[in-house]
C-alpha cells in the first residue's frame, strides 16, 4: 500500500501547478466541460492506474512525460480558449434595423433617425449605445468605426452632432430596443456627406481590437453591431469621380475577357455609379455587354468591379468600352481599350494539319504525274512498236 501511494504521489508531480496553466478557465469558457467532456478527468484516472506507473517507472521517462503533458495542457488551453471565444460570439445573436439609412438636412437643421436593436437570446443583454464616425478605406467598401474622434476627417465627421436617448441599456430577452438619434447640424458647415455609426456594444469579457472593421448590420469578431447613418448637408456639393483603373489582359488565347475597373470618388458625397462594359469586334459589331454592380463609393475611397465579356471562342482584335454615370447631375465616366483574342494553339494545330495535307497532296500529285509520264512513255513506245510491225506487214503483202 505504501508503494502504491508513493507511485500516486510521483504521478501527481507529472502535472504540477496545472491550475496555473489555465487560470480561471471556468470563467473564460463557462461551457468548456461540454466542449471537451471529462478530458482531464480521464487523463488523471489513467495516470493513477498502477499499470501506467509501471510503464513509466523510470525517472528519465517521467521527466520526458512531464514535458509532453505540459505541452499538451498548453495546447488544450489555447484550443479551449478559442472555442470559448467562438462560443461567446455564437451566444450573441443580435440584429439591427435598418442596417443603413440616409437623411438630408439644411445647415442649422434638425432631424432624427430611429435604430432598432433586436435581442434574440433567452436572457437580457446589457451594454452601451454609442455614436462614432466611420470611414471606408478599402476597395471592398467595408466600414471602419473610428473610436477616436481626433482621427476622423473633419470634412466627413458628424458624430458630434448626434445625441441618443439612451446611454447604458439592457435589452430584455427576445425583445427589441428602439434608439432615437437626434441630429443637430451646426451653422456654416460645408455641404456634403457626414458618415455616422450608431452601435450597441454588449458588456462581454471578450476583448475587441482597437479601430476594428465592421459590416453594415453584421456581428463580426467584435461584439458590436452598428447601423450606418448617411447625413447629407444641403448645398453645392462637389461631384467628381474617375476610373483610376481599367484593365484587361491584352492578349488572350480564349475568352471571355475579365475586365477590372476601379472607380475613385473625389467628391463630397458618396456616389452609386450606373454603367455598362461593352465589347465590339473589328467591324464595330456588339459582341457582349455586362452591367456594373450598383454599389456605394464613399468620398476619398474607391471600389473595384470585376466583369466578364465575350465568349470562349473568339478571334481578332476587340474594343472594350466603359460608360458610366453618377451623381445628381449624371456626370459620365468613359474609358476604352483594345484586347486581342487568338486561340493560337488551335490555330497552330490547324496550320500544321493544313501543311501536312498540302505536302501529302503534292506528293500524291507528283507521284500521279510521274506515273502518267511513265505510262505515256510506255504507250508511245508501244505505239511505235505497233507502227513498226504494221510496216513489216505491209512489206510482206507487197
Amino acid at each position: 500500500m505504501k508503494n502504491y501511494n508513493s507511485k500516486i504521489e510521483m504521478t501527481r508531480t507529472v502535472i504540477p501547478n496545472a491550475h496555473r496553466v489555465i487560470p480561471n478557465a471556468h470563467r473564460v469558457i463557462p461551457n468548456a466541460h461540454r466542449v471537451i467532456p471529462n478530458l482531464f478527468r480521464d487523463l488523471v484516472v489513467k495516470m493513477l492506474k498502477p499499470s501506467f506507473v509501471q510503464d513509466y517507472g523510470r525517472a528519465q521517462r517521467v521527466q520526458h512525460d512531464k514535458k509532453i503533458l505540459i505541452y499538451l495542457l498548453f495546447f488544450l488551453s489555447l484550443l479551449t480558449f478559442n472555442l470559448g471565444h467562438v462560443s461567446a460570439q455564437a451566444i450573441l445573436p443580435l440584429q439591427v434595423s435598418p442596417a443603413r439609412q440616409e437623411i438630408e438636412l439644411d445647415p442649422m437643421g434638425k432631424g432624427a433617425v430611429n435604430v432598432k436593436f433586436f435581442n434574440l437570446t433567452d436572457s437580457p443583454l446589457s451594454g452601451t449605445i454609442k455614436v462614432a464616425d466611420f470611414t471606408v478605406t478599402d476597395k471592398d467598401g467595408t466600414p471602419r468605426i473610428i473610436d477616436n474622434t481626433s482621427q476622423a476627417s473633419p470634412r466627413f465627421s458628424g458624430s458630434a452632432w448626434v445625441k441618443t436617448n439612451y446611454d447604458r441599456v439592457t435589452i430584455p430577452a427576445n425583445d427589441v430596443l428602439t434608439v432615437q438619434a437626434r441630429i443637430n447640424v451646426p451653422e456654416n458647415v460645408r455641404p456634403g456627406g457626414r458618415y455616422i455609426a450608431v452601435y450597441f456594444e454588449p458588456e462581454l469579457t471578450v476583448g475587441r481590437p482597437i479601430g476594428q472593421t465592421v459590416k453594415e448590420g453584421a456581428l463580426g469578431i467584435s461584439p458590436r453591431i452598428a447601423s450606418l447613418v448617411f447625413v447629407r448637408v444641403k448645398g453645392q456639393v462637389t461631384e467628381q469621380a474617375v476610373a483610376s483603373r481599367f484593365f484587361a489582359t491584352t492578349f488572350q488565347e480564349y475568352g471571355p475577357v475579365t475586365v477590372t475597373t476601379e472607380i475613385l470618388n473625389r467628391g463630397d458625397y458618396h456616389i452609386r455609379p450606373r454603367g455598362v462594359i461593352t465589347m465590339a469586334n473589328m467591324f464595330d459589331g456588339l459582341v457582349d455587354q455586362s452591367k456594373l454592380e450598383e454599389i456605394n463609393i464613399f468620398p476619398d475611397a474607391s471600389r473595384e468591379y470585376t466583369n466578364k465579356v465575350g465568349t470562349k471562342w473568339m478571334f481578332g482584335r476587340y474594343k472594350i468600352n466603359l460608360v458610366a454615370s453618377y451623381g445628381d447631375t449624371g456626370k459620365a465616366i468613359a474609358q476604352s481599350m483594345y484586347v486581342y483574342v487568338m486561340p493560337w494553339k488551335v490555330i497552330t494545330v490547324i496550320l500544321i494539319a493544313l501543311i501536312l495535307i498540302i505536302l501529302m497532296s503534292r506528293h500524291f500529285y507528283q507521284n500521279l504525274i510521274a506515273r502518267q509520264h511513265i505510262l505515256g512513255e510506255r504507250i508511245e513506245k508501244e505505239s511505235s512498236e505497233i507502227e513498226r510491225l504494221k510496216e513489216k506487214l505491209r512489206g510482206r503483202d507487197e
